[in-house]
C-alpha cells in the first residue's frame, strides 16, 4: 500500500494473537489457573487467613507507598483500555477484541460485586489497622477486584500481541510481572482483600478466553474502520481524558502521569479526527 492509500485496512487481519489464546495448550493451562484461583480465593474467604494475610502485608510493606500508588494507577480500567488502544497502529486491527474484553470484564466484575456484596477490608479490620494509600474505597462490593481484572487482562493481551510479533520470552515475562504487581497493588493500598485480587486474576483469564471466542465468531473491526466507529473511538478517547483529569492520588508525580495520559488520549483522538475526517475518502466510505 502506498503512503497516499487511505487508512482503511483489510477486513482479514493477522489473527496469530487470537490463535494463541484459543490454542489447546493455553486453554488447558488457563482452565487449571482459573479453577485454582477461584478455589484458593474461596479458601481464603472461608477462614481467618485472608484477614491475617492482609494485616501482615500492611504491617510489613515490601515497597514504598509511592511505588504502590504509581502501580495502582495502572489498574484503572480506563488506563488499561488506553494502553491497549495505543498499541494498535490503526483502528480496526485489535479494536474489536479489546472492546469486547473490556466490556465483558466490566459486566462480570460489577455483577459479581453486586451479587456477592463482600465488605471492603477497612470496613472490617478498621482503617487504623491498615496503611491506606490514596484514599481507597471503603464501601461497596470488594469481590472481585476490577483493577486486578483490568491489569491481568491488559497484560495477557499485550503478551499475546507481542508474542505474535516475535518478542523474546524475557520481554513477555516482564510484562507479566508488571501486570501482577499492578494487580497486587490493590491489596497494598488497602482497597481489596488478597482473595479479591486472586479471584480477579482468574476472572481476567476467563473473560479473555470468552472475548476471544466471541471475536473469532463475529468481529466489529470493519465497523471501527468506518466513520461511525471512528467517531465512537474519538468520543471514547475524550471520555478517557476527562476521567484521567480527576486526581486519583495525593502524590504530585502520579497526578502528573495522569495528566500526561489524558493528554495522550486527547492527542490520539485528535490524530484520528485529523487523519480520518480531515481528508475523508467519502467515495470509499459510501461504497462500504
Amino acid at each position: 500500500m502506498s503512503q497516499k492509500t487511505p487508512y482503511l485496512v483489510q477486513a482479514k487481519m493477522n489473527q496469530d494473537h487470537l490463535k494463541l489464546i484459543i490454542s489447546r495448550n493455553f486453554l488447558m493451562a488457563a482452565a487449571c489457573l482459573i479453577a485454582s484461583s477461584w478455589m484458593f480465593s474461596v479458601f481464603l474467604m472461608s477462614n481467618e487467613f485472608n484477614s491475617s494475610w492482609m494485616m501482615s502485608i500492611h504491617s510489613n510493606p515490601v515497597l514504598p507507598s509511592w511505588i504502590w500508588s504509581f502501580l495502582n494507577l495502572g489498574g484503572d480500567a480506563c488506563v488499561a483500555l488506553l494502553i491497549l488502544l495505543l498499541i494498535e497502529r490503526r483502528p480496526g486491527q485489535l479494536t474489536s477484541w479489546l472492546m469486547k474484553t473490556w466490556l465483558l470484564g466490566l459486566v462480570f466484575a460489577q455483577t459479581l460485586k453486586y451479587l456477592l456484596s463482600i465488605p471492603r477490608p477497612a470496613s472490617i479490620l478498621g482503617k487504623e489497622h491498615l496503611s491506606l494509600i490514596d484514599q481507597p474505597p471503603l464501601l461497596g462490593g470488594s469481590m472481585p477486584s476490577g483493577h486486578a481484572l483490568a491489569a491481568i487482562s491488559c497484560g495477557l493481551i499485550l503478551i499475546a500481541v507481542l508474542k505474535s510479533k516475535g518478542y523474546k520470552n524475557l520481554t513477555l515475562a516482564g510484562v507479566g510481572l508488571i501486570s501482577c504487581c499492578v494487580a497486587w497493588s490493590r491489596v497494598a493500598v488497602g482497597a481489596h482483600w488478597p482473595s479479591d485480587v486472586i479471584a480477579g486474576a482468574g476472572l481476567a483469564l476467563f473473560v479473555l478466553i470468552l472475548s476471544t471466542f466471541w471475536e473469532r465468531q463475529q468481529s466489529w473491526n470493519l465497523w471501527f474502520q468506518k466513520s461511525s466507529g471512528l467517531g465512537f473511538l474519538i468520543f471514547l478517547h475524550l471520555l478517557i481524558a476527562i476521567h484521567l483529569l480527576y486526581p486519583q492520588s495525593k502524590l504530585i508525580v502520579v497526578q502528573l502521569i495522569q495528566y500526561l495520559l489524558a493528554s495522550i488520549s486527547l492527542y490520539r483522538g485528535y490524530f484520528l479526527y485529523r487523519d480520518y475526517f480531515g481528508n475523508m475518502p467519502f467515495a470509499l466510505e459510501k461504497k462500504s
